[in-house]
C-alpha cells in the first residue's frame, strides 16, 4: 500500500505540474494583430474581382484589431501609433483607424507599421506592405488568340488604378499601325474599319493612351491583333 500511495501521490504532482504549465502558456500567448486597409480614389472596373490599389491622389484607410485567443481586444485604452515608411502620420488613446495619402513620391510598395509602446507592459509592434501603383491602360479585344475576323475590329478601352470616380472622366487617345485615330461617339471604344483589300494576316498595332486632365497622370498600352477573315 505504501508503494500505491508513493505512485498516486507523484501522478497528482504530474498532473498538477502539467496544469500549471497550461496556466503559464496561456497567460504568455502572443495577441495576434488584424491589420486591414481599403483605398478610395482609384478607379477599376466593375468586373475587377481584387482590391483597388493605392495610386496618385488616392487615400487609404487601414484598421486595428488585437486578438487574444481569437477574440477582438478592447483598445479603447490603449495608446496606438501609425508609421508610414517610418514617418508618424497619427494615432492616441485609441486610434485603431488611421487614413492618410501616399506620400508626393511614394516608392512601389509602402510599409505601414501599428505600434502600442505599452500594452499590459510590452512593447508590441506590427508591419504591413501596401503596394503603389500607377495607372495602367488594358485594351479589351475579345478575339481569341489575338485573331479577328470581323470587319470593323472593336477594342475598348479598361482604365485602372486612375484617381477618379468615372471612367468617362478620363481621355481616351488610340492609333492603329501609328496612326492616331478617334471614336467621337465613345471615345472608350475603338472601331477599326478595314478596307475591302485588307489581306489576311495583315497585322494590326492597336496603341492607347488613357490620361486624367484631372492630375495629368496616364496609363499606356499596346495589342497586336491579326487580321482573319476565314475565320
Amino acid at each position: 500500500m505504501k508503494g500505491f500511495a508513493i505512485t498516486v501521490a507523484i501522478l497528482i504532482l504530474a498532473v498538477g505540474a502539467a496544469a500549471t504549465a497550461g496556466t503559464v502558456r496561456a497567460q504568455t500567448t502572443a495577441p495576434q494583430f488584424l491589420v486591414t486597409w481599403k483605398t478610395s480614389g482609384s478607379y477599376v472596373p466593375a468586373a475587377y474581382p481584387d482590391k483597388a490599389l493605392p495610386t496618385y491622389g488616392s487615400t487609404i484607410t487601414a484598421s486595428l484589431e488585437l486578438l487574444l485567443g481569437g477574440k477582438p481586444v478592447d483598445l479603447r485604452y490603449q495608446t496606438i501609433y501609425w508609421y508610414l515608411n517610418d514617418v508618424l502620420i497619427g494615432g492616441g488613446l485609441g486610434v485603431q483607424t488611421v487614413s492618410f495619402p501616399p506620400f508626393n513620391s511614394p516608392p512601389s510598395s509602402l510599409t505601414l507599421n501599428v505600434t502600442l509602446p505599452s500594452y499590459q507592459g510590452a512593447y508590441l509592434s506590427h508591419d504591413i506592405t501596401i503596394p503603389f501603383v500607377s495607372p495602367v491602360a488594358v485594351i479589351n479585344a475579345p478575339y481569341p488568340n489575338g485573331q479577328a475576323a470581323a470587319n470593323p475590329v472593336s477594342v475598348s478601352a479598361l482604365p485602372y488604378f486612375f484617381n477618379t470616380a468615372s471612367a468617362s472622366s478620363l481621355s481616351y487617345a488610340w492609333s492603329v499601325n501609328g496612326q492616331a485615330g478617334a471614336s467621337a461617339e465613345n471615345p472608350q471604344t475603338a472601331n477599326i474599319n478595314l478596307p475591302a483589300s485588307t489581306a489576311a494576316g495583315t497585322v494590326l498595332s492597336v496603341g492607347l493612351t488613357i490620361t486624367n486632365p484631372g492630375d495629368s497622370t496616364s496609363g499606356a498600352g499596346s495589342l497586336n491583333l491579326t487580321y482573319a477573315p476565314h475565320l
